[in-house]
């Protein structure tokens, strides 16, 4: 394995070569495939922060139903304004937002392989340890998808370098950056918080020692303090915002509705047969990982025991899966980012293993069979990964297709038909942010034909000019025909109405 800072380099750049190759025909799409309604409110709240509103405390998104106002906060929108403020400066194509969201990623694999440095994997080791992070399918699908995950797991896994490299070292710059990268992570999606277990462990075993010895052990308070002054910002920030969540499933979990037996064992196969083994992992790396589990390699170079750190990674990130069972189930993939560090760490020490074996086997003919591995896996990972996951950037994949299937098809053509400063009415769109997204129009919002003629008249008095329609059911309907002006355009089954 090479050792030469510049091998290093060159070998890393070269990952991030192939994994833009491959990424390359996605960088122009728009926001289209799996989980296409969660990157298109993103991009909204990119866009408002372009075009109506810089306040970073302000993330809106495209409709004003309820109260006229299109303010929706979640989680602390760093990445969204950050993404917006380059976008002033190099326009608004999909291209530069994507491109932001992939650059995230190499920072968070350049912190992962300082992590496995520091728990003291050789160099090509580490390495070879970074690519396989990068072709995990999970990653390699989401490091291109505009969503917040990618700066938390980017930020979680700084912090637990930081963290490990303040274990070993005691160097209080270590402890700015732990806290800095916690709180960053817990800001852009706060179950990333869930990493602060580590430091938590870290305090819980000297506090231990130092009651045995009656000792007070400052490293004890200096990570204690490092967490609970840097964590504060986040907890101001949700202890404003979630009392507005009333309707989101996250805040309860499986506390909100328990899943009949049935329901359960689908979301366990699911889980256990596509999601864990083809997602997380691929089949390129089971054996290693298989390896890492059972018989992982040596730390002979290591100044500390990272396992019990590793074993309450494991244990956060299942407890987090039991929590949210219900709300991840068979499709939101992406929550299950924090098992990535963890997973792939074992994946390194069954990398490890090989190599290990390679150099100690006899006779000689038998040293080749643990390398011809390594490459096998180096070479079948990202392989499985755009295989597993190309076709998910396929329009077909993507959330409400068959209600807006002529939205897709007929994009350019109802995008034009009206200003993009206009404020339209819409309907019907079951996901209240694909619609508005792909025509860039902001306005009310309608996911079903309850919507009342009489309701024209209000929306009109608060700038609405236009309608977009897919229901004949409503739109000619008396009450409506007499209060649009005109017909503009027909696409599909999409009607555009100027309205009187």
């Amino acid at each position: 394995m090479p050792r030469r800072p510049y091998l290093i380099a060159l070998g890393f750049l070269v990952s991030l070569a192939l994994s833009a190759l491959l990424h390359r025909p996605v960088f122009t799409l728009d926001m289209q495939g799996r989980h296409n309604w969660r990157q298109a409110q993103t991009m909204w709240n990119v866009r408002n922060f372009v075009r109506y509103d810089n306040d970073i405390t302000h993330p809106r998104v495209s409709h004003f139903n309820g109260s006229n106002n299109n303010l929706l906060r979640y989680e602390f929108p760093i990445m969204q304004w950050s993404i917006a403020q380059v976008q002033r400066v190099l326009g608004e194509e999909i291209w530069v937002a994507r491109t932001m969201v992939w650059l995230i990623g190499a920072f968070g694999l350049l912190g992962f392989y300082l992590l496995l440095r520091t728990l003291a994997y050789p160099p090509g080791i580490a390495l070879v340890g970074t690519f396989l992070l990068q072709f995990s399918p999970l990653f390699y699908f989401y490091t291109i998808n505009i969503l917040p995950d990618n700066l938390a797991l980017a930020a979680g896994i700084w912090y637990l370098y930081f963290c490990f490299a303040y274990f070993r070292d005691r160097r209080p710059w270590q402890l700015l950056g732990l806290g800095s990268f916690l709180l960053l992570a817990a800001l852009a999606k706060l179950p990333f918080a869930m990493f602060g277990i580590v430091g938590l462990v870290f305090c819980l075993r000297y506090i231990w020692v130092s009651s045995e010895s009656g000792r007070v052990r400052w490293q004890v308070v200096g990570v204690g303090l490092a967490h609970l002054a840097f964590l504060y910002p986040a907890y101001r920030w949700y202890a404003m915002v979630m009392p507005g969540w009333k309707n989101n499933p996250v805040v309860y979990g499986i506390f909100a509705n328990a899943a009949d037996a049935a329901t359960n064992w689908r979301i366990f196969n699911v889980q256990a047969t596509d999601i864990f083994p083809y997602s997380l992992l691929s089949p390129a790396v089971w054996l290693p990982f298989a390896l890492g589990v059972f018989c992982a390699g040596r730390r002979t170079a290591a100044a500390f025991s990272a396992r019990p750190y590793i074993w309450a990674l494991v244990f956060i990130t299942f407890l987090f899966l039991a929590l949210q069972w219900n709300t991840i189930g068979t499709v939101h993939d992406y929550y299950l980012l924090p098992f990535l560090p963890w997973m792939y760490i074992t994946v390194t020490a069954g990398v490890q293993r090989l190599w290990q074996w390679s150099q100690a086997w006899t006779p000689t003919l038998w040293r080749w069979l643990p390398l011809a591995v390594v490459v096998a896996v180096l070479v079948g990972a990202p392989l499985d990964a755009y295989q597993l996951r190309k076709r998910y950037w396929e329009v077909k994949f993507s959330y409400g297709y068959e209600e807006l299937r002529d939205v897709f098809i007929h994009q350019a053509a109802l995008r034009a038909a009206v200003d993009d400063d206009a404020m339209v009415i819409v309907l019907n769109d079951p996901s209240m942010q694909i619609f508005t997204w792909l025509i860039r129009k902001r306005g009310y919002v309608f996911g079903n034909n309850n919507l009342k003629p009489a309701w024209l008249d209000d929306m009109r008095k608060h700038g609405a000019t236009h309608l977009y329609s897919s229901s004949r059911y409503f739109d000619e309907q008396p009450g409506v025909q007499e209060r649009v002006d005109s017909l503009l355009l027909e696409a599909g089954n999409i009607r555009v109405y100027r309205l009187k």
